[in-house]
Formats: C-alpha cells, structure tokens, sequence
C-alpha cells in the first residue's frame, strides 16, 4: 500500500473490522475517576477502554501522509513468539510499521511508539501517522502488554519491584517473580528481531539503517510511549542513549509507600535534555502530580517548569514537562484521549491537536 488513498482506506477497513471483533463502546468508561488508588484505576481505565470508531477523524492523518504500511504478526517475524490474545479486540496486537514512500522524504530516524496496557495498534495510529509525516521510520511494537505494571506492584513491598518487572518486559532477564517474560517475547528482542524481519523482507525502505550488525542503533531512535508504555520509555533511557524519550501520561511507578518509585532518580543514559512528558491536568488515572514527580526525578525539572500547550505555539518556553487541559473527544476517558485515535481532541480539519506538542517533543 503506497499510496495516500490506499493507506486510509486499509485503515478504516482496520477500525471497521475491529470494531465488529466486539470492543466495548465508552458508555460510562469516560467517568472513571472513583476514588481508588492509581494503580486500580490504571488497570480500569485500560481494561474498559473503548475501541476507536470508524470515521473520517480517525484517519486523518493517514489519509494524507504518503507512506508504506506493513501489518505483521508477531509471529510472522519469530514463529516462536507468543502473543496472547488482545483483551479488547479478540486478536493478537500486529506490529504496525510505516515508512515515507520516497527516499527523499526520509530524514535517518526511527519513531518507537510502545503501547499502554492492553491497547492495541489498531486503537492509536495518528501518532505514528504524524511520525512519518514528519520523515520517520515509525513502529508501533506488538509486545506482551496484557498486564498493568503499576497493579503487578500493587501492595508489594520491594521498591524495586517497577524497576525488575520493567527490566524483565524490556529484556526478558528473569528478574521478577511478578511477571514471566521470556527472552524471545522481550521488547528489545522484538523490536531487533522486527529490524532484522524488515530489512531483509523489504531492503529499499531502509530498515537497516537501525541495526549494526544485529545491534540496535538506539541513538537514531526516539522512544515516545503511552500510559505503561511511557515507563517502558523511561526505563530504555536508562539503559540505552535514544535520540529522544517521550513520556505521555506518565510514569506512574511509586512505592507501595506511595513515594516515587527510585529506579527513576537512577543515572541517565539517555541526557534529561533529551527526554520530555506530556500529561493531562485532569487525568484521573495518573495524575499531573504523579507524572510530574517523576519527570523530576528523571531531571526534566532542569529545563523548566510544568507548562501548558494549549493555545500557543513550540517551544512551549523550551519546557520539557508540558501539560494540557483540551477537552477529549466525546466526554471520552481523559487518560486515554492522550493517545486513543477516537478520543484525541481535533482541530476543525480532523488533524489531532497534540500533533505540534508531538512533534516538538518526540519528532523534531
């Protein structure tokens, strides 16, 4: 599909035949804001999240941004791999991959969108979209997403438990007794593995440009995640130099103590002068507070303070700690409207109102 008009099409084609899989509709789902602890809210906003509508919105982007697609299965790339089942959808997450259609238009760098808990690439395409608008390489990685960090932590009393289940999801080193991720289904084995699958099933798009030998080239990389997704960004750049880390709603790691979780006052890989977060004020599932907190501890507090997007333009006072209050589409569930196509506030053209915050932070 290399073509404006095919690609949007295939996508709604997606949502359509996602749609009739048996999502939920958001219904009462936008109002979750009981006064439960975070983690359970995380693990309720998640789990009753709606699935995206088919419209014209949702694939604004796509309609308009001309770029090669793949949709490959997991297991299609290793036939060892594991993928349970999607909770929302019925069906194993793919590995949605998109790449601009002319070499020209390619500027040598690889967007890394990582999912939240037990989202699907289907549900959060316009920032990948908006990824290769910009010139980008864009991935959006099928990895075992099935469970809620925050609520695998929930209660327990080691406050490094975050940081091992992270580093297990991350690596597949057995770490944690908490979760069981093996090797070959970690995300950084997927995400080489992927490489590796791309550059040699489709050698002219320029996959390889992210691989030495079979190493990631993690410097060509910019890391932007949702939700679970933004503490997997944060824990990569502890272990890795990426060209940026992008953290939306989130991190929401704490103690069982409610302090900050301390593997994220740990040593930088990735400069704090690379890293940014992105968070709603009245989001309800990790709050302002909450993301806030460890965007300090990461050191993003060095590059100024909290500030708001709306209404004005990049560099946002060249702050690395942004926040919004745009209402979401549809009284949707704030916490998701960060990333959900279906909930994202939209200018009058169907174009996602975070685009610019998108690209300031993660796609310069």
């Amino acid at each position: 599909m290399k073509r404006q008009s095919l690609i949007g099409l295939a996508l709604l084609a997606t949502v359509a035949v996602a749609s009739a899989s048996g999502w939920q509709k958001d219904g009462g789902g936008g109002a979750i804001v009981t006064p439960v602890t975070e983690p359970v809210a995380e693990l309720l906003a998640t789990t009753l999240a709606a699935a995206p509508e088919a419209s014209a919105t949702t694939a604004s982007l796509a309609a308009t941004v001309d770029a090669i697609r793949h949709d490959i299965a997991a297991t299609t790339v290793d036939s060892t791999a594991t993928q349970k089942n999607n909770a929302q959808t019925g069906v194993p997450n793919k590995n949605l991959t998109l790449v601009p259609t002319s070499p020209s238009a390619r500027v040598g760098r690889l967007a890394l969108f990582i999912l939240g808990t037990n989202s699907s690439e289907t549900k959060e395409q316009e920032i990948v979209y908006a990824a290769a608008k910009r010139g980008y390489h864009a991935i959006t990685l099928a990895y075992p997403n099935y469970d809620a960090v925050a609520m695998l932590c929930s209660g327990v009393s080691d406050t490094a438990c975050t940081a091992k289940v992270r580093q297990e999801m991350l690596t597949g080193v057995d770490l944690s007794t908490r979760v069981a991720v093996a090797p070959k289904d970690a995300l950084e084995t997927r995400l080489q593995k992927l490489l590796a699958y791309l550059n040699t099933t489709y050698p002219a798009e320029g996959w390889g440009t992210y691989l030495s030998g079979t190493a990631i080239n993690w410097s060509m990389i910019s890391a932007i995640g949702h939700s679970q997704g933004a503490g997997h960004v944060a824990y990569l750049a502890k272990l890795h130099t990426l060209y940026r880390a992008t953290m939306l709603s989130g991190v929401a790691d704490k103690t069982s103590a409610g302090a900050v979780a301390p593997w994220l006052s740990n040593t930088n890989v990735t400069p704090a002068a690379s890293q940014y977060g992105f968070s709603h004020s009245s989001d309800a599932t990790v709050t302002i507070a909450t993301a806030e907190a460890s965007w300090n501890a990461i050191g993003l507090a060095s590059f100024g303070a909290l500030t708001s997007t709306d209404g004005v333009a990049a560099p946002y006072g060249g702050s690395h700690k942004l926040k919004t209050a745009l209402a979401p589409a549809s009284g949707a569930n704030i916490h998701l409207s960060m990333a959900d196509d279906d909930k994202l506030p939209r200018n009058s053209d169907g174009t996602p109102k975070y685009e610019p915050v998108w690209d300031y932070m993660a796609f310069p």
